[in-house]
């Protein structure tokens, strides 16, 4: 590959060979479920005579069968779980829920179960319903982040009972077509740019999945005759959620990067990257694969789809590429859009390629590409991803709290060429921390070390910068601020999930924010250290309601 463009300045470290797993299309395609099966069911079936109209999107992902659906378990009450728990009621189903807390420790969300009529049991009732004969559950939707070796997801598989996710429950109920977009950084910035893209073109649509709304909420808006005028749906997909997909097809796909993360869950990044993947899943040529040339991961997968490829070092035959300052958008020896990068608001090589990343997925709605980069000129960067917190004493501080992998952290690092003062800790996601040890040596004049994975990345960085030891988000501001010099950046990026002190990622880059302004006297003193034992605690780096043991207050914390 041509490397004439790559940036100055940029660290090159060791290159990672990626696992050897055949990119689908070729031996590695994800096998569909079968046509028959307690999922194969038209929603005509289960739809109120009222609501009947026309099903035909609906109709051809459910096939019908001679009975209808009965029983179906939901396992983790939160808001996956919730919203997977509405939509089944609203299809007919008869609804259980399981989670491992009590029925009186999960407040609103039993209440919410209660009012539409759904029966919720213990872990261990779950497992005896799962064991019977007559009476067992036709289907079983784990929340997103259960992982596929719990025992009630073995126990399913040994009974023979379908189980599909939320993601893939929704996907089947959604008449309008999917952009979905996955990776191990820049996908909520990517999910948000392109509905920014499509809002501003003109073209409605609905914005979710793995950040705020559950695709469930638009199915259910469908079957209740308020989908209103939005014609397509962008959805944040994690690793998690496509775990459990079978049928589930997007219009146009993106898997942006990958580097190591959510090792805990997946095991190796074999298993992470084979589950990305499955966002191809059966793409044809009427479909769009969007792809980076610049990661050895994902450039030459999809090669059924129509490749729309991006990248900062080559020209594409058909995408977008950057050089000379401008992105460029080309087909074959065709300029067809240029746009000078000094245009856009965003910072960053990283958001280069999540602007090529939009742009594709939008050209595949039908945007034009000189449309699309000037509407992506007017999109601001999200909460706690890059965010400016201010400037204090000559010194920038910024909130890059949404940082959970050493991928982020070496783009958010990149960012820069002022000396970095680095803050990293948190709860550890068995991570490789030495893979940030030649942008770590580029670039970082200090260390600033927090959290309960602290030492685990002092064995790993250590010997690659000064660097201060201390426990909470209080100590790390003080040592960041002695640390640094007027001219300095002082980032947040933790690489790490947030459980061990925070509520989420976003309590840990505000209670940044508290600090960084309390320590320059303007924030009132206040108890900003974060104890322990938050509403997230049972599941590191989840979103939504990813374990049997999380309540899902919503929101999302680093699932990838």
């Amino acid at each position: 590959m041509n490397d004439s463009h790559r940036g100055k300045g940029q660290p090159n470290p060791e290159p990672v060979k990626p696992p050897k797993v055949a990119p689908m299309g070729e031996g590695q395609s994800v096998k569909t479920a079968p046509e028959k099966g307690p999922l194969a069911i038209s929603a005509e079936q289960v739809m109120p005579r009222s609501s009947r109209r026309s099903l035909a999107v609906v109709s051809q992902n459910w096939p019908k069968t001679s009975e209808p659906l009965r029983k179906a378990l939901v396992l983790g009450v939160g808001l996956s779980g919730l919203a997977s728990a509405k939509l089944l009621s609203r299809l007919g189903f008869e609804v259980i829920a399981s989670d491992r807390k009590l029925a009186s420790q999960l407040g609103a969300e039993a209440l919410e179960m209660d009012a539409i009529g759904v029966n919720l049991i213990a872990e261990e009732t779950a497992f005896s319903l799962l064991g019977a004969g007559y009476g067992a559950p036709d289907l079983v939707v784990p929340s997103p982040g259960i992982p596929r070796d719990h025992a009630l997801l073995s126990l399913a598989r040994e009974k023979e009972i379908e189980i599909a996710g939320e993601m893939e429950l929704a996907a089947r109920h959604v008449p309008i077509p999917i952009l979905a977009v996955t990776g191990s950084n820049g996908k909520s910035t990517v999910t948000a740019l392109t509905g920014h893209v499509l809002e501003r073109s003109q073209i409605p649509c609905f914005v979710g999945g793995n950040i705020g709304l559950p695709l469930s909420v638009l199915a259910l808006d469908y079957l209740n005759d308020n989908l209103g005028d939005r014609r397509y749906a962008v959805i944040e997909v994690s690793s998690f959620q496509l775990e459990t997909v079978s049928r589930f097809m997007a219009k146009a796909a993106t898997f942006l990067n990958l580097s190591p993360d959510h090792l805990d869950r997946h095991g190796d990044m074999k298993g992470y990257f084979e589950a990305k993947c499955r966002i191809f899943n059966l793409q044809g040529p009427n479909e769009t694969a969007v792809l980076n040339l610049d990661d050895p991961y994902v450039r030459d997968l999809a090669p059924n789809s129509r490749r729309f490829c991006f990248s900062r070092q080559t020209r594409p035959k058909y995408g977008a590429y950057y050089y000379g300052g401008e992105i460029i958008v080309v087909d074959g020896d065709l300029v067809l859009a240029k746009r000078p990068w000094s245009d856009f608001r965003l910072i960053g090589d990283h958001n280069v390629d999540n602007v090529m990343a939009a742009t594709g997925l939008a050209m595949a709605a039908g945007v034009s590409p000189v449309l699309a980069l000037a509407a992506a000129t007017s999109y601001s960067p999200s909460d706690h991803r890059l965010q400016p917190v201010g400037e204090y004493g000559g010194i920038r501080f910024v909130d890059d709290s949404k940082g959970t992998n050493v991928g982020a952290v070496a783009s958010a690092i990149q960012s820069f060429s002022s000396p970095i003062v680095l803050i990293l800790g948190g709860r550890d996601k068995d991570l490789d921390f030495s893979y940030l040890a030649p942008y770590v040596r580029e670039k970082v004049k200090h260390l600033v070390l927090m959290g309960e994975c602290r030492e685990k990345i002092l064995k790993s960085l250590g010997g690659e910068a000064p660097h201060t030891v201390v426990w909470d988000m209080a100590e790390a501001v003080s040592a960041a601020i002695k640390a640094a010099k007027p001219g300095d950046v002082v980032l947040l990026s933790p690489a790490c999930a947030s459980f061990d002190l925070f509520e989420n990622y976003k309590r840990r880059g505000e209670v940044f924010a508290q600090e960084v302004k309390k320590s320059f006297g303007l924030e009132p003193p206040s108890a900003s250290r974060e104890s322990p034992g938050g509403a997230d605690q049972s599941a590191p780096g989840v979103t939504l309601d990813d374990s049997l043991g999380n309540g899902g207050k919503g929101g999302k914390n680093g699932h990838h």
